[in-house]
C-alpha cells in the first residue's frame, strides 16, 4: 500500500466513519490518501475537535460540504452548533447519500498511486453516470489518482491491471452536489466547461470502445526500431 499527499482542503467526516452517527459531521483537514489493491481508498484526515488523524475513512464518509438539509449556520465556513465545531441533527435527515458502491465505482487496481489535477478541466462541472437504475449526478471535478505498477522501482513483478491497456482506469475524484466526493473513471463522466460545451456536445453519448494492449501492438507493429525490424517492437 501507499499513502499520497492530498490537497489541504477543509472537509467534513461523518462520523460512522469511526462509530458514530451517519446524521453527524466532524470538521477536518484532508490530509492523504491510501490504496490497497482490490479495496477502496483509505483517506486521512486530521480532525479540528480531537487533533487527532483518522486514517482509515472509507469515501462514502468523506464530505466537502454538509449536506443541505442539515442548515447549519457558519462561522468563517465551517458549520457550527451549539456545541462548537461538531454537526449534529437527528431531526434532519440527510438527503440523498449514496453506499461505498456507487461512490467508488471500481475497487483500486494496484497499490500504488500518484495524485494529479487535470488543470485544463480544474473544477469543471460535470455530469455522473452511476449506472442502471440511477439518475445522472451532477458536480465539479477536483483532482485525479491513478494507479502504477506495484514495486517497480524494486524490479517486482506486476501482477495487477495497472498498465493493460482495456482494464487500466483513472480515478476522477468529483465532489458531488450532494455534499459527497465519489470517485468515478473517465467513461462515467461527461466534462462540461461552460464557455467550450455546446448543446450538440451535452447531448451526444460518447464511444468507448478502448483500444486493447493487441491493437496498440499491432498499430506499433510497422514502425522501424533500431535493428530495423517490426519484430523488435513492444
Amino acid at each position: 500500500m501507499r499513502n499520497v499527499n492530498c490537497p489541504k482542503t477543509l472537509v467534513y467526516i461523518r462520523c460512522d466513519a469511526f462509530g458514530g452517527s451517519d446524521q453527524e459531521f466532524e470538521a477536518a483537514w484532508l490530509v492523504s490518501v491510501r490504496a490497497m489493491r482490490n479495496r477502496p481508498f483509505c483517506f486521512q484526515a486530521w480532525v479540528i475537535k480531537y487533533a487527532a488523524c483518522y486514517d482509515k475513512i472509507p469515501p462514502h464518509c468523506l464530505y466537502w460540504q454538509i449536506p443541505d438539509s442539515l442548515g447549519m449556520n457558519t462561522v468563517e465556513g465551517v458549520p457550527i452548533t451549539d456545541s462548537g465545531i461538531r454537526i449534529t441533527d437527528s431531526e434532519l435527515p440527510i438527503t440523498d447519500p449514496l453506499p461505498l458502491h456507487k461512490v467508488q465505482l471500481w475497487e483500486c487496481l494496484s497499490g500504488s498511486i500518484e495524485l494529479w489535477r487535470k488543470e485544463q478541466l480544474a473544477d469543471v462541472p460535470v455530469v455522473i453516470n452511476l449506472g442502471k437504475g440511477e439518475k445522472p449526478r451532477l458536480g465539479h471535478y477536483w483532482f485525479t489518482l491513478d494507479y502504477l505498477p506495484e514495486g517497480q522501482g524494486q524490479g517486482y513483478l506486476d501482477l495487477g491491471d495497472a498498465e493493460l491497456l482495456e482494464e487500466h482506469k483513472e480515478a476522477n475524484v468529483i465532489k458531488l452536489s450532494n455534499g459527497q466526493v465519489v470517485i468515478y473513471p473517465n467513461n462515467r463522466i461527461k466534462w462540461m466547461p461552460s464557455s467550450l460545451t455546446t448543446e450538440e456536445a451535452v447531448a451526444a453519448i460518447p464511444k468507448w470502445d478502448v483500444a486493447s494492449n493487441a491493437q496498440w501492438d499491432a498499430w506499433w507493429g510497422d514502425s522501424e526500431e533500431l535493428l530495423g525490424s517490426a519484430l523488435w517492437a513492444y
